[in-house]
């Protein structure tokens, strides 16, 4: 498997020195992973075994975040606390761009939202030029910008349907969505945003690519700070988990004025395993796979990689949705791929 590294690439401290394309195949194996996060929480979400089913985003995200952060905290025992705070800072821009997504969803269309996510394929080398002044190279600009267009494509931002008669890959889901998530959004944290007139969902989508983008920089950067530390990677990968933990159970806490709510509701084997796989094996280990793969990637090559999350997203929702995959699908999917090449 990809975490099965020869002990000649392991330096004295424990930690892994693993090659460029080993990286960047483990990277891969990332965006497939968070690819699935979309089908799971919309399984999730539309679950409705007692009506009326309406609950706020937040929840959702305790229940995952909370298993992540939980099993997390014994990863932190006996750990440099200077590691444990750079995870907690980088768990800070991680979270912001879940709470964003989550908001977002609620009012915008998840092609839409996975557009702008996907912005993070240029938010990434701007930081890293404006703050770092890191140059940014031409290849990333190419690669870049076929990346955002495959997006386009895919997601049906693209009028294919007039130019050539085909349909979006993936339906627009914002009515559907909106019917639940927004109407008990609008009462928590997303009608404060509205209250102060930017609850535009285009807006909250933004913070997206920030929250995940300014991540990625700040892996890259701690990873390689502490490279003589024992299992930095594990230590930063788990305060990351408890960091979204405890942010999502103070979302709760704000959405329901000071009280966690009942949630036995998600006591169900559908819910169960779609709180284990999004909580334990898609934030859990992806967050560890990704920080593995930063001590020898960029996070330029990581935004590139992961702006590929659509292609899987789509795949796997064809299968656990059967959801309806046309040209647009292949088309776009081939050529986002292609960019990461």
């Amino acid at each position: 498997g990809i975490l099965l590294v020869d002990s000649s690439n392991q330096d004295d401290d424990g930690n892994h020195d693993i090659g460029l394309w080993w990286a960047r195949g483990i990277l891969l194996v990332v965006a497939i992973l968070w690819g699935t996060n979309f089908a799971s929480v919309k399984y999730l979400e539309t679950l409705c075994f007692h009506p009326p089913c309406v609950h706020p985003p937040s929840e959702a995200a305790l229940a995952r975040f909370g298993l992540a952060g939980i099993v997390s905290i014994p990863l932190l025992i006996s750990q440099p606390m200077n590691v444990i705070l750079a995870g907690l800072e980088c768990g800070l821009w991680v979270t912001l761009g879940y709470i964003a997504q989550a908001l977002a969803l609620s009012t915008i269309s998840s092609g839409e939202c996975a557009f702008i996510c996907s912005l993070t394929v240029v938010v990434v080398p701007m930081v890293n030029a404006i703050c770092f002044g890191k140059p940014i190279k031409k290849i990333s600009i190419i690669s870049a910008i076929l990346a955002l267009s495959g997006v386009g494509v895919l997601e049906g931002l693209v009028d294919t349907s007039s130019l050539l008669g085909i349909q979006p890959a993936l339906a627009d889901t914002s009515e559907m969505v909106a019917s639940t998530a927004s109407t008990a959004a609008a009462t928590g944290f997303l009608g404060s945003f509205q209250k102060m007139g930017i609850g535009n969902g285009d807006l909250l989508a933004i913070l997206q690519p920030i929250g995940f983008g300014v991540s990625f920089i700040r892996i890259e950067h701690y990873v390689e700070k502490f490279s003589d530390v024992k299992n930095r990677v594990v230590t930063i990968a788990a305060a990351e988990c408890v960091a979204v933990g405890l942010l999502s159970l103070f979302w709760v806490l704000y959405d329901f004025h000071g009280v966690v709510p009942n949630m036995e509701y998600m006591m169900d084997p559908h819910r169960l395993a779609a709180i284990a796989w999004t909580g334990i094996v898609t934030t859990v280990g992806a967050i560890y796979l990704e920080g593995l793969a930063l001590e020898t990637a960029s996070a330029t090559d990581a935004a590139l990689t992961f702006a590929s999350e659509p292609v899987w997203a789509s795949l796997f929702g064809a299968w656990l949705l059967h959801e309806k995959l046309n040209l647009n699908a292949y088309l776009g999917g081939a050529v986002i791929l292609v960019a990461c090449l």
